[in-house]
């Protein structure tokens, strides 16, 4: 049925915390081996949760960053750092299928494609980060470094998949599979109402 994903629930606020102190030296040669240091330990970490979540990432590589600063490192490490605060959910089994076939269901496209893939990670970044933090990163981030959603994003979700019409699913069997998983990842996640939704595609 296409590409699959994999989700996790994020803490923010622990998470940007320590990137943002790490961030804040990153302007000397001691901040930046710090930074870097925790990003490699990070990638070379035998849990199976980073592993799992590490391994399905675009970034450079440790071989890379021991080059020298690059500016899109501190986007990979953002990224990485991340690692350290996850754990793992219930993930959307057919993430295309939500952005293209919801619509069926009554859906805008914008919101079929917000749920499938959720938000770009700069926003998050501007929502729980400092202003230097959010700028910074945004130099670097390009459109389609999704993805996640907020607490609100799940609720609002989760409302109009409750209020979605059964009438609907006449001519659109094969979506009760969908639907069905989607509310599922999205009840797991609203349990955990101090976290976001974080989707990685595969």
């Amino acid at each position: 049925m296409g590409l699959t994903g994999r989700a996790y629930m994020l803490e923010p606020v622990d998470f940007h915390r320590e990137f943002t102190e790490l961030f804040a030296a990153l302007s000397t040669p001691e901040g930046f081996v710090q930074l870097r240091a925790r990003a490699t330990r990070l990638w070379h970490s035998d849990d199976p949760v980073m592993r799992g979540y590490i391994e399905l990432l675009h970034t450079a590589t440790p071989e890379d960053w021991e080059a020298g600063l690059d500016e899109g490192h501190v986007v990979d490490w953002y990224r990485i750092l991340m690692a350290g605060y996850l754990i793992p959910t219930p993930a959307f089994h057919w993430p295309d299928l939500i952005k293209r076939r919801l619509p069926d269901l009554g859906w805008s496209p914008a919101e079929a494609r917000r749920l499938a893939w959720g938000r770009e990670l700069q926003l998050l970044a501007e929502a729980h980060g400092t202003p230097e933090l959010a700028s910074r990163l945004a130099l670097h981030f390009t459109l389609g470094h999704k993805g996640w959603l907020s607490q609100d994003d799940v609720e609002t979700a989760l409302a109009r998949l409750r209020a979605l019409d059964r009438a609907r699913f006449r001519r659109n069997q094969d979506l009760i599979p969908v639907v069905e998983n989607a509310y599922e990842v999205l009840e797991a996640a609203v349990t955990k109402p101090d976290h976001v939704l974080l989707l990685v595609s595969e």
